[in-house]
């Protein structure tokens, strides 16, 4: 079917039914496309509007052509004004307004702000369409949402990538300018049928807010789904370093002195890693020993030496592979990590220009029903290197911002007494609609009293935390989270709306699991035998979006 509208406001309103028949739908302006969407079009009223600026073409008459039913068609409106598309939103967790989110993009640091970019289908709660959407936080406690700022094109949607300030001037347009390095997935949409993968670079003169694409491809095609640039300039060498994943477990590295023309130095190949790479340093305070991490989607991590040339990937005991570890160690179903369809956190990213401080964020896995949108990001972590029996693991805990969040406070001390028979019952809170952080600090009274069983039982909204010191782990819905031997047991819970994030063992593992009763109302109760310690609660205040 073939319409024709009328460009009288500057936005186009498009509307959205989740579930409805998939569409190809193209908008052209003189015969030229200038937009195309892989859309659900449905014939009922719309779920909610999604929407895209057509303030250029005001006047104008825009094409709108593709597999669709007039009733779709009758819903489109123009208008001064975005749509509001009223939704549940998480409370400390970032989410779109609308639309699906995944892979954090560009993560950077510049100007005294944070810039996160994330891969967006903003036509859609599901994967489609990839755009990069923007916002920005000073502080990880408010954000401002901005428009999306790069766009599907005809060679491509835009796959995930990451940013670079410019310092050395070698684009041409100045020491403040930001690259951000992407993948154009040609292949991966009806418009750019007739290209390939490859791998360009966009750049920003006004501190991220807006960004232009230039022409060339940096990297052209290597393979079928070659994707995921990770820049950064090697300080020792003085060249720039691009790690891109290839295929399957495959990864390559790239060495550039002006970020444009670029020569292979390296093939590495892990089992079990593949796509979204980060490339690191992390230095452990106890000994100052520093080491690089590469980095993939999954959460698995090698360590090893980086000269600028060589990544020389640390060996497993037996000396005959890559030793590979994993900071998501979650048991789920009696495998080791957890089934796609589980919520999970999954391509993580480090800020770029934050100094000494490694900061990361993941995309989590959570998909709600009756939300507009689909993903969200995980709360700031901060990583670390730690040394410990085994070996140096990468570790991670909370950002120092969120406690800025605390608004009030709740503490127990949990101690038997001598003569208790029976498990001990604490209900330490009850409340509405507000994000709770929870510090447990548990010890094995069995080994220290000579009691029986040590076993905590911690009730969140509806939700079990089973925390057995005597078999080590936690349980929570189909997962199993390891603890280590340690005698005294940190363990650190965000619960929110959507999801729950949980730190322990010194930020040696780390695991989101979802919040099945979507909800932050109901109480907190904790029954413990055989356990000492302390608990804290603190309730938080949400983070405030604005655009």
């Amino acid at each position: 079917m073939e319409k024709t509208i009328r460009i009288t406001g500057k936005y186009l309103w498009i509307p959205i039914t989740p579930g409805a028949k998939d569409s190809i739908v193209s908008f052209y302006m003189d015969g030229v496309k200038i937009q195309e969407m892989c859309i659900e079009t449905g014939e009922e009223k719309p779920h909610f509007y999604a929407w895209f600026d057509a303030s250029a073409y005001q006047g104008a008459a825009m094409t709108i052509e593709g597999d669709y039913k007039e009733a779709w068609f009758e819903n489109i409106v123009v208008r001064d004004k975005k749509p509001v598309n009223p939704s549940k939103r998480p409370l400390i967790h970032y989410a779109p307004e609308f639309g699906w989110l995944n892979d954090p993009n560009g993560l950077i640091y510049d100007n005294g702000v944070y810039h996160i970019y994330h891969q967006h289908n903003p036509y859609g709660v599901r994967w489609e369409n990839m755009h990069w959407a923007h916002t920005s936080t000073g502080d990880f406690l408010s954000y401002t949402q901005t428009e999306d700022v790069l766009f599907p094109d005809e060679e491509g949607p835009a796959f995930s990538g990451t940013a670079i300030l410019d310092q050395n001037n070698c684009l041409g347009l100045g020491a403040e300018a930001i690259a951000y390095y992407y993948t154009s997935a040609g292949g991966r949409s009806h418009w750019s049928k007739a290209h390939k993968f490859t791998q360009k670079v966009a750049v920003s003169t006004d501190h991220g807010k807006t960004l232009k694409k230039l022409e060339e491809s940096v990297l052209p095609h290597i393979n079928e789904e070659n994707r995921d640039p990770k820049v950064f300039y090697h300080e020792e060498s003085g060249s720039y370093i691009m790690v891109l994943y290839i295929s399957d477990d495959t990864f390559c590295f790239f060495q550039s002195k002006d970020l444009i023309h670029w020569e292979k130095i390296q093939e590495i190949i892990i089992p079990g890693m593949w796509e979204c790479p980060d490339f690191f340093p992390l230095t452990c305070e106890e000994d100052g020993v520093k080491k690089w991490a590469l980095w993939s989607a999954d959460g698995y991590y090698c360590l090893g030496d980086f000269n600028g040339k060589y990544f020389q990937a640390e060996k497993n005991k037996e000396g005959d592979t890559i030793a590979r570890y994993q900071l998501y160690e979650i048991i789920t179903d009696g495998e080791n990590k957890a089934d796609r369809n589980f919520v999970r956190p999954y391509a993580a990213q480090i800020f770029k220009g934050t100094g000494d401080r490694i900061l990361q964020l993941s995309w989590i896995t959570s998909v709600k029903k009756d939300r507009n949108y689909a993903g969200i990001l995980s709360l700031p972590g901060e990583l670390g290197l730690s040394k410990t029996t085994d070996g140096y693991r990468i570790c991670i805990n909370p950002a120092k911002e969120l406690a800025k969040l605390r608004s009030e406070s709740f503490s127990e001390v949990l101690d038997e007494k001598e003569e208790a028979l029976a498990p001990c019952f604490v209900s330490l809170y009850s409340g509405e609609g507000q994000a709770l952080e929870i510090e447990l600090t548990v010890s094995d009274a069995r080994q220290i009293k000579g009691k029986g069983e040590s076993c905590l039982k911690l009730t969140v909204f509806g939700t079990l935390f089973s925390i057995d010191l005597s078999s080590r782990e936690i349980k929570v819905g189909p997962h199993r989270i390891p603890l280590n031997e340690e005698k005294e047991h940190h363990l650190r819970i965000y619960a929110d709306s959507d999801v729950f994030e949980l730190f322990a063992c010194k930020g040696l593992t780390y695991a989101v699991t979802d919040n099945e009763g979507d909800s932050v109302s109901g109480s907190v109760e904790i029954e413990y035998s055989g356990i000492m310690g302390d608990i804290k609660l603190h309730v938080l205040r949400e983070i405030r979006i604005s655009e």
